[in-house]
């Protein structure tokens, strides 16, 4: 009886280390795709400065309007 309570507290013990790497994998992973949303993000409004994207006049001017917003809201963060 020892020998498999051993072997299911090793087998435990395995297990949580699995889980704790798949955990770090995730958390890179997120990160990773977090980053890629801003650059693609980034891409597309340069696409859309540049006329490229076929977008119509009013889409430019809203993006603008919300980048506009961003920025001043970071103003506003780094004046407080």
């Amino acid at each position: 009886m020892s020998d498999l309570c051993k072997a299911f507290e090793n087998e435990n013990g395995i297990l949580k280390e699995r889980l704790m790497h798949q955990k770090q994998e995730m958390q890179a992973l997120q990160s990773k795709y977090e980053e890629l949303e801003k650059r693609y993000g980034n891409l597309k409004l340069s696409k859309t400065v540049a006329g490229q994207d076929g977008s119509s006049t009013e889409e430019t001017k809203v993006r603008f309007a919300r980048l506009v917003r961003e920025i001043d809201k970071c103003i506003s963060l780094l004046n407080e």
